[in-house]
């Protein structure tokens, strides 16, 4: 069976008209396809800030796709006759769930309280430590880059790892004296990124680095690499509460409001109960 549109071409529509400098003519119909119909009233507001050709010419794409949105939309509904049933009803649940959503926020306004403190979350992360597992090795730690060729590096190594805070403090003056590369990780870094600072070798295992305690070493063509890891917390243990804090606070702020709706719910239910508009009837 063929499917026939007739389409009424975009009217020619002034340009000081639609420039704004006279007043809009009577409303007349601009396109159609089918019984659908599109005004000049609609047309209007698009190119209201427009002047001359730039007017028209937005206008002109503005029917343009109206006309081909409404095409599509009476062909869906031509060939789709038989399913225009199960259409409905999923346009149906589905404006039922966006006014439910936009019920349940307008309840949630000025109600939600956001405040979480930190006391909050880390009392939460106490009481369910064992939940939060890592799925990835982290560290804390250091690598210096410096060529091969510095003579002097084997004393840049052992101020590196004195605990001496003098001798330390010698160490990051040589580094930026010589202007070293020096990447620290105070905070904690997953161990394929701290890799990624070094000469290896993709598909080798470096684990060995993490174990000891000890100040590593790596070289390439031209360089050093001096590694030196502080702490380290491998794929399987308890995630530290740095980690997951963030976590921890979304997971008390979903609670909250998971508790203020299911209470708005509910009351809106007995409500209903109590005012006699809900009536459930026996399936026998």
């Amino acid at each position: 069976m063929k499917f026939f549109y007739k389409i009424i071409p975009l009217l020619v529509l002034a340009v000081v008209t639609l420039a704004g400098c006279e007043p809009l003519p009577k409303d007349k119909v601009v396109a159609s396809v089918g019984e659908s119909v599109l005004m000049l009233s609609e047309v209007a507001p698009v190119v209201a800030d427009l002047a001359g050709a730039d007017s028209l010419k937005v206008a002109q794409k503005f029917v343009d796709q109206w006309v081909r949105k409404q095409v599509k939309l009476q062909a869906a509904e031509h060939e789709l006759a038989s399913s225009m049933g199960e259409i409905d009803r999923l346009v149906d649940e589905y404006r039922t769930s966006l006014l439910g959503a936009r019920l349940e926020q307008h309840y949630l306004q000025g109600r939600m309280d956001t405040l979480i403190t930190d006391s909050m979350v880390k009392a939460y992360f106490e009481a369910h430590r064992s939940d939060f597992v890592m799925d990835r090795t982290i560290l804390k730690g250091r690598i210096v880059r410096l060529p091969d060729t510095y003579r002097q590096s084997v004393k840049l190594f052992n101020l590196m790892g004195s605990k001496s805070s003098e001798k330390q403090q010698d160490f990051l003056d040589l580094c930026v004296k010589n202007n070293f590369e020096l990447h620290t990780f105070d905070t904690w870094v997953d161990f394929g990124e701290f890799l990624s600072y070094l000469p290896v070798r993709k598909g080798k295992n470096y684990d060995y680095v993490l174990s000891g305690g000890e100040i590593r070493q790596m070289a390439d063509a031209d360089s050093k690499y001096f590694i030196q890891i502080y702490d380290v917390i491998k794929q399987g243990s308890n995630a530290p509460y740095e980690r997951v804090a963030d976590m921890v606070r979304r997971i008390l702020f979903n609670r909250r409001r998971a508790q203020l709706l299911t209470t708005f719910n509910d009351s809106l239910y007995m409500s209903a109960l109590s005012e006699g508009r809900v009536t459930i009837n026996n399936f026998d």
